[in-house]
């Protein structure tokens, strides 16, 4: 394996994980705005500072903790990330490789009720200077209103149990899709099924893949949804389309279901052959005990734990 870490990484890393160091770096090079948000005198080497080892690193990172002093959030972590960058070709993708690290650090805190602020610091001393790259990830878009719908924009969210039957079931692929998806869930599909308008299905059958679509969602109600008869819930959809594709539907699901009982047949072979093992070996171990063998040579012997040796002991 080829040595990840290059000798000013090391220089670098062995010189920020002493205390004195750190602090007076920080005290040097901190942004004034920052040396008065923190309390340096709080500064904690955080135990792994590496928080980059699932990504190649070729690069040193040293993560320090600090307490915030501002009022509205006094007592709150803060993390002062300091990135070496030393390579003789400054990287193009630094500012979102920092993106991605400090996603990474944020992770550990999904749980809290709220998330800590990360300063990063790039320590560059490469032959090409200045530095011909921008780290400010939002100046990389061309457009800030790209920018900030990407990093700062909430999720567009399609919540799909919100959306009335009505509305989904007027809205072609998609609300069929969606409308499927809102009803696996229900204790009994058959009611969503028959409810399926004809002329929908059958419009989108007619198109390319169509037929697809619907033998796609068909099988996935067949492994997922509930219903006393998936044959019936299966014909509800097929009597509500065209001959020939009546006839695929219904090809698929009788396979699809007489595909279930054969599974369910074999893991119910399987479990019965596991519960007769079982058995064999209960047996074995209670006709050792009445021989008068030790309890703990039965345990060693049978795989038994000592509740189950003591429980045959006891009905002995």
């Amino acid at each position: 394996m080829p040595e990840l870490l290059s000798p000013h990484d090391t220089c670098f890393q062995k010189l920020m994980q002493q205390p004195e160091n750190a602090s007076a770096f920080f005290r040097c090079y901190l942004a004034p705005e920052w040396q008065q948000r923190v309390d340096l005198s709080t500064l904690t080497l955080d135990s792994g500072s590496s928080i980059t080892t699932e990504f190649e690193k070729l690069h040193s990172d040293i993560l320090y903790r600090v307490i915030l002093r501002e009022s509205e959030a006094q007592g709150q972590t803060a993390y002062l990330y300091t990135i070496v960058e030393h390579q003789s070709t400054p990287d193009k993708t630094m500012a979102l490789r920092l993106w991605r690290y400090k996603a990474n650090l944020l992770m550990r805190h999904v749980n809290e009720a709220v998330l800590p602020p990360i300063h990063t610091m790039v320590f560059y001393h490469g032959h090409r200077s200045p530095y011909p790259y921008n780290l400010d990830l939002s100046q990389c878009f061309g457009s800030d209103v790209y920018a900030q719908h990407t990093l700062q924009g909430a999720p567009q969210l399609i919540d799909v149990p919100q959306q009335p039957d009505v509305e989904l079931l007027s809205t072609g692929r998609a609300g069929l899709v969606s409308y499927f998806f809102k009803h696996v869930r229900d204790a009994d599909v058959l009611p969503a099924l028959s409810a399926l308008p004809a002329e929908l299905l059958r419009h989108i059958t007619r198109e390319s893949d169509g037929l697809m679509l619907l033998e796609t969602l068909i099988n996935y109600y067949q492994q997922q949804a509930s219903t006393q008869d998936s044959l019936q819930a299966i014909q509800q959809v097929a009597d509500k389309l065209e001959p020939q594709q009546r006839e695929n539907i219904m090809k698929l699901g009788e396979g699809l279901i007489a595909h279930g009982k054969q599974q369910g047949e074999r893991e119910g072979r399987r479990e019965g052959r596991r519960e007769g093992r079982q058995e064999g070996v209960y047996e074995v171990a209670a006709n050792m005990l009445r021989a008068g063998t030790e309890p703990g040579f039965i345990q060693r012997v049978t795989g038994l734990s000592s509740s189950d040796v003591q429980k045959l002991v006891t009905n002995a």
